[in-house]
């Protein structure tokens, strides 16, 4: 379906359905605002089996339960919630682009938009005031219409729910499925503020093979399949980063993703999928590489080259989907949503009551305003087509850099077709140091001097680059030097110089 005609159903929806609730923290969840009624799909399966003991013990608040079942007219003597007569402010004002973003020297265009304080859209005491854990009903009918639009799970009882960015839903869900002990099926390589959450609870993580178009199915199979009971409990949950994939730039084909889904079903695996580079597409069929602002043009051609997600795949509700705005708005707004069975939302939700609360409302009312108000279900696509766009530049000229000034004996790398890192494999075969050992092999300790010291060169020539043993699991043995390069951090004009400087750490250590 086109997206205008999924637009056009979306205001049909709403129109029917009148205003919104505007008491404060109104009970709301996605099933509101769905387009499709339930009882079209089928149902997903139950998790009773997979829960932690954490979370089977978890209970609902009594204080938020009963607020939220007596909405409506009602005076409120039960719930510690201020009167917004006493916030000290009466208005917001945001400056915005109104536009999507542009290249070049096109001159941005800029839009006005406030919340004041007992207006109908969204009532600026209300947005200041505690919220319901699920975000507000302005955001979370959006995210609703978003995700059915984009993804449309095929099962019938999803929800989504905002969250405090990844990190933080990554936490809450690994509470909610893992006990202390338990192991969590990762990447070979991985985003490291994972790892590290993944450690403070206590758990462990199996390194699953890699290659370029990311993890390795029959090798999670075989893991699987050849588990040691002695280990522990087999694990179940799987964690990955199918596009764009942080560290290694690699994006999962559909096929990769069928049989990986295929393999989840068979082993009753629960998929995390982590996914802050999904939009970020940066390779789309009729690209030519001489008009890129062709690109721009049409929101229904970037959609449809989108990956396939796993939630649009998972017809057992098996898949949490985590995405964020961090990579796509802004990381200072800490808001995001996750979309899963309603068994695992809801416990979500609990979770939340009980730790974070809900989003920062002031966040909530500038994702309303800019991606409701202003921008439009369309705006938004464009928004996110233009900025691929943006990063697609800014990774070709990242590319010449390497190809001009690395030294090509010693290292290579994969081009991404999506997110922000190139993955520089360095042959640690070419180093000085390599055949003063016996077999020709390299120790882990020389490995890790190795890239300790091409690291300490790299900082000495004025560069910064992420070490990819600060990625590995544990008990993953570093089998190659690589480094993680990103090219959205730093302005355009100095990331060839960037390059320069890092190819020049590499022939220094290498003695070249």
């Amino acid at each position: 379906m086109k997206i205008k005609e999924s637009i056009a159903l979306v205001q049909e929806k709403r129109s029917r359905d009148g205003p919104l609730p505007i008491e404060v923290a109104p009970y709301t969840c996605s099933d509101f605002f769905k387009v499709q009624k339930r009882g079209t799909k089928p149902k997903a399966v139950r998790w009773d089996h997979r829960l932690s003991l954490e979370s089977r013990n978890l209970r609902t608040s009594p204080l938020k339960a009963a607020s939220r079942a007596n909405q409506g007219d009602i005076i409120s003597l039960g719930t510690a919630r201020p009167t917004p007569e006493y916030y000290p402010w009466d208005v917001l004002t945001m400056q915005c682009r109104s536009t999507a973003a542009s290249s070049g020297n096109e001159q941005q265009q800029s839009s006005s938009m406030s919340c004041l304080d007992g207006e109908s859209g969204y009532d600026l005491g209300i947005a200041m005031n505690y919220g319901y854990s699920t975000g507000s009903p302005q955001v979370l009918r959006y995210v609703t219409e978003h995700i059915e639009m984009v993804h449309d799970p095929p099962y019938d009882d999803w929800e989504s729910c905002l969250t405090c960015g990844s990190t933080s839903a990554l936490d809450i869900t690994l509470r909610i499925l893992c006990n202390r002990g338990d192991a969590v099926l990762v990447e070979k390589y991985t985003y490291s503020g994972t790892l590290g959450t993944i450690h403070a609870q206590g758990l462990h993580t199996v390194g699953i093979e890699m290659d370029q178009f990311g993890l390795l199915p029959e090798d999670l199979d075989q893991q699987l399949d050849t588990w040691d009971s002695d280990k522990g409990p087999k694990p179940f949950v799987l964690y990955m980063i199918p596009t764009g994939q942080n560290p290694t730039g690699a994006t999962q084909n559909l096929t990769r993703r069928k049989e990986i889904y295929r393999i989840a079903v068979k082993h009753d695996l629960y998929i995390l999928e982590d996914d802050p580079y999904y939009f970020l597409n940066m390779e789309r069929a009729g690209y030519n590489g001489t008009t890129p602002q062709s690109l721009t043009l049409d929101p229904d051609d970037y959609l449809q080259h989108l990956p396939t997600s796993y939630l649009s795949l998972d017809t057992s509700g098996r898949v949490l989907r985590i995405d964020t705005t961090s990579k796509i708005l802004a990381p200072g707004l800490r808001c995001g949503w996750i979309t899963g069975c309603s068994q695992i939302v809801n416990k979500f939700v609990s979770y939340s009551e009980v730790g974070i609360a809900a989003p920062a409302g002031p966040s909530q009312v500038m994702l309303y305003k800019l991606l409701d108000e202003t921008w439009g279900h369309e705006g938004f696509i464009k928004w996110l087509n233009s900025l691929s766009e943006e990063y697609r530049q800014r990774r070709d000229m990242m590319i010449e850099a390497c190809m001009n000034s690395l030294p090509l004996e010693v290292c290579h790398w994969e081009t991404p077709a999506a997110g922000m890192f190139i993955w520089v494999v360095v042959k640690a075969t070419k180093h000085p140091e390599f055949g003063q050992h016996i077999n020709g092999e390299l120790s882990q300790k020389t490995l890790l001097h190795i890239e300790g010291e091409i690291f300490k060169k790299c900082q000495e020539n004025g560069v910064l680059v992420s070490k990819g043993s600060w990625f590995r699991p544990e008990g993953q043995e570093l089998q190659d030097l690589c480094f993680r390069l990103t090219f959205a951090a730093s302005s355009k004009d100095v990331l060839s110089q960037g390059i320069t400087r890092f190819g020049k750490a590499l022939r220094s250590e290498f003695a070249m």
